[in-house]
């Protein structure tokens, strides 16, 4: 126990220095970095508060106030998540109604504010007898709100900003690893939480459990300190040596050979004209394999395969937008001669890349 205590107590050090890393880092935005820098320095608060519980010292009077003040922090790093995500994809500053966010770790505050307010002498023979929660209000239900909450921001972050049109293939490929490395975090804080909850996991152990939460928080800093580089044009492919393309074969010199190739073929065959068009039958169109054509377009478009078809046949759909009084076509007519399945998804992808509605777009034109 001796030796995970210091172990630990090595990681609050680490996050103590990494924290002070985000704040000076001079390469990317400087409101993105703070932001970082706030999110591991509340976590190794976190980290010294475990730590300082499974020692024992957390039972002494020298720091018997360090009891419930992970509680509030639990409800931060969502929001912080969230703001930092929508900063780096918007660049949108701090809004007053971003207060909002906080009122959960308000609320903590307020539900605990009755054993924070205790001096030390008060404090220390509750926590020894173990009897914090019988001085405040904490309803039972309290801590599953918490978990719930954590799983929230995951999801709510990815999905408000994933289809953003400033987020291509690479920022949204960086995108679902920094929020997956999020909701790894929330996932085995809400497993701890139910383990210990149904007497699966004696509480004394769960430093097994902050074994995981700490790699999946120290992922969270390195795809901050990349975030510049992927937002900038680097792949997540030249970052990260596991993904896939790392070791595929193709050279520069014959990637950027067969991007014009690619653009040859989607020029003069129009494939795209096909609504049953998959990556197979480009790849075959071009002479390549199914990995290589991805790679071409990913690398070079900074789009998915989809997003690459679908951007040319919102291109033709435009040009028949604009002789809507010459071809008189509907708007389902349009979409499954510019090769869409369906009405939705045409409207879907011509909003995605024009942020206005095939209807509007042709009103404009029509007004022009």
């Amino acid at each position: 126990m001796d030796f995970i205590i210091l172990l630990f107590l090595c990681f609050v050090f680490l996050g103590g220095v990494l924290s002070l890393l985000f704040l000076l880092k001079k390469k990317g935005d400087r409101m993105a970095n703070a932001l970082l820098a706030l999110y591991t320095f509340l976590f190794s608060t976190e980290l010294l508060n475990n730590a300082l519980r499974w020692s024992g010292a957390i039972k002494t009077e020298t720091f018997v106030h360090f009891n419930l003040v992970n509680f509030p922090l639990w409800t931060i790093y969502g929001p912080l998540l969230y703001i930092y995500v929508r900063r780096v994809v918007t660049l949108k500053g701090f809004h007053w109604k971003d207060l909002f966010f906080l009122a959960p770790a308000f609320l903590i505050v307020g539900t605990l504010l009755p054993f924070y307010e205790m001096n030390a002498a008060q404090k220390l023979p509750i926590v020894l007898e173990g009897k914090e929660f019988q001085f405040v209000p904490w309803p039972w239900y309290g801590i599953w709100l918490v978990v719930a909450l954590l799983f929230f921001y995951a999801f709510f972050t990815y999905f408000r900003f994933w289809q953003n049109k400033k987020v291509g293939y690479r920022e949204n490929q960086w995108m679902k690893w920094f929020v997956g490395s999020y909701f790894g975090f929330a996932f085995m804080f809400g497993l701890y939480i139910f383990l210990v909850w149904f007497g699966l996991l004696d509480p004394k152990y769960d430093y097994f459990v902050d074994v995981v939460i700490v790699f999946f928080i120290a992922q969270l800093a390195f795809f901050g300190f990349v975030q510049p580089e992927v937002f900038e044009g680097k792949a997540i492919e030249k970052i990260l040596p596991f993904v896939k393309y790392r070791k595929t074969g193709l050279s520069d010199a014959l990637s950027l050979e067969m991007k014009k190739k690619l653009l040859r073929v989607m020029e003069t065959e129009k494939p795209y004209f096909n609504n049953e068009l998959r990556l197979d039958d480009l790849s075959r169109l071009m002479n390549l394999s199914r990995n290589h054509t991805s790679q071409i377009i990913n690398e070079h478009f900074n789009l998915s395969f989809f997003d690459f078809i679908n951007k040319y046949r919102v291109m033709e759909a435009k040009n028949l937008l604009m002789k809507n009084d010459e071809n008189k076509l509907n708007m389902t007519q349009i979409a499954y001669d510019v090769g869409f399945n369906n009405r939705a998804s045409f409207y879907k992808a011509f909003k995605k890349f024009t942020e206005v509605n095939p209807t509007a777009y042709r009103e404009r034109a029509n007004a022009s």
